[in-house]
């Protein structure tokens, strides 16, 4: 009878977060890295590794260090071989995946009542960030290494993390957050070599002598050690401009992020005398990184997540019952949810439908410029470009897209300060007749209202797209 309770339980747990992976993946998602990572595929597939930007005219030569490619691929692959909705499904299931991972690290030295409060915490954190980018595959593989680390500090030896370095190898072709799990790693051997408490000190040097060897793993890609130049070029991101995923988690879309971090303080003051200088190592970077950025808001509660189980397990002793806490823990997900859970049930989508929402973009406004046989060097909004490079590449080439680390940084800084001055905005579009511009993203970087008659005239307008040309192109 043990069993077979054992056994539903299991089931329902599996079921609960398929369901929930499900719910934040099947439904409109508005993301333009999508298009270039298609476009990227596209190219992957015909045999051409992406090396340069080869979707922009100014920039075509500019080196591209890193790219994810085996992503790119596969997506690419998924798309036109079984449709838009098989890459939702498959990255759905990545996050089951995610969750499913996290609950066994947490499972490992807490009980089941406190592992399942922490888990409906993972969908309220993950859910922001669910969208169909490679990242999404980095949860997993974050996941993945805690889980090796919590094993090995449960065994006090460093053998569960003998396969870290293939994990680390395959993960350098999917994303480049694989330099996490890496962290995670040489972090835990550090803090246990500084100070033993779960690892002797021989094996803390061994988990160090992982890390270094997961390290170098990272260049096993075509790119080699240009992951690690990517990295650091990601590092001057936010002094080129502002982007919404660099900024930090604010209120109230991070509500659940927020209250998440509290548990943290808590369970660390529950747990203070038995604190390792291994945890403080890995939390504190983390969630600095969580607090600068909300796109790190994730990896920050993946860290963290078997703290915050231990913790709920030591309420026992002020008398609190732990399951009243995972029943607390699921009320409050339906409470701070970004988006009710009943609208996400009722706004379902899937295939095209959800990856290319119609009000930002538009597939009839790429339509249009085939028939009218638009070519050449295009102007695009920043949002735009991976998808008019997916969509008209290579009759057309695009002039800025979302990629930062693709163009010089000064690109970015021109087109920011010529939109300040028509006369500099004239110079900086010298090289175009017709343009695609984003109507509902307007900012310094889309170009709207910046295509002005009489030398321009809009041919083309939907409620996502306007398209401009020249007025000596148009007949």
């Amino acid at each position: 009878m043990g069993h077979q309770r054992r056994w539903a339980a299991t089931a329902g747990f599996a079921l609960a977060v398929l369901a929930g992976a499900a719910l934040v993946r099947f439904r409109a998602t508005y993301e333009p890295a999508l298009w270039w990572h298609l476009a990227h595929g596209r190219e992957n597939a015909s045999g051409h590794l992406v090396r340069t930007n080869l979707f922009s005219f100014l920039y075509r030569d500019y080196p591209q260090s890193y790219t994810s490619w085996f992503f790119d691929l596969g997506s690419y692959v998924l798309w036109t071989r079984a449709g838009p909705a098989a890459l939702q499904f498959v990255q759905a299931l990545v996050i089951a995946l995610t969750f499913w991972v996290a609950a066994a690290a947490c499972r490992i030295r807490s009980s089941a009542a406190a592992t399942a409060a922490v888990c409906f915490f993972a969908w309220l954190i993950i859910e922001p960030r669910a969208l169909p980018r490679p990242h999404v595959l980095s949860f997993l593989g974050l996941a993945s290494c805690v889980y090796m680390v919590e094993r090995a500090r449960s065994v006090g030896h460093s053998r569960p993390l003998r396969w870290a370095p293939l994990l680390i190898a395959a993960w350098a072709n999917v994303h480049v957050e694989c330099v996490f799990g890496v962290a995670v790693i040489g972090l835990a051997g550090a803090g246990e070599c500084l100070h033993p408490r779960t690892l002797p000190r021989r094996e803390a040097i061994k988990v160090v002598g992982i890390a270094a060897v997961s390290l170098l793993a990272t260049a096993v890609n075509p790119y080699g050690f240009g992951l690690l130049r990517y990295v650091y070029e990601n590092a001057f991101v936010p002094q080129i401009v502002n982007i919404a995923e660099l900024l930090p988690p604010y209120l109230p879309n991070y509500r659940g992020f927020f209250v998440w971090s509290i548990s943290v303080a808590l369970a660390l003051l529950l747990q203070w005398r038995r604190v390792s200088v291994a945890d403080v190592l890995i939390l504190a970077p983390f969630a600095y990184l969580a607090f600068s950025h909300l796109r790190m808001t994730p990896l920050f509660f993946l860290v963290s997540a078997p703290v915050v189980a231990r913790g709920i397990d030591d309420l026992q002793g002020f008398g609190i019952d732990r399951r009243a806490v995972a029943t607390t823990a699921a009320a409050a997900t339906i409470f701070l949810a970004r988006v009710p859970i009943t609208a996400m049930v009722g706004e379902v989508r899937t295939g095209r439908a959800a990856l290319m929402p119609p009000e930002f973009f538009s597939e009839p406004a790429m339509q249009f410029a085939r028939d009218h046989h638009l070519s050449g060097p295009v102007f695009t909004s920043m949002n735009l470009g991976g998808f008019v490079a997916w969509e008209l590449y290579p009759s057309a080439q695009v002039f800025v897209d979302s990629r930062l680390q693709a163009y010089p940084p000064e690109h970015f800084r021109v087109i920011i300060e010529a939109s300040k001055d028509p006369q500099a905005w004239a110079a900086i579009t010298a090289g175009v007749d017709w343009a695609v511009v984003s109507l509902p993203r307007v900012n310094e970087l889309s170009g709207v209202g910046q295509f002005k008659p009489p030398e321009w005239r809009s041919v083309y307008r939907d409620r996502a797209i306007e398209i401009v040309v020249r007025g000596s192109r148009w007949p």
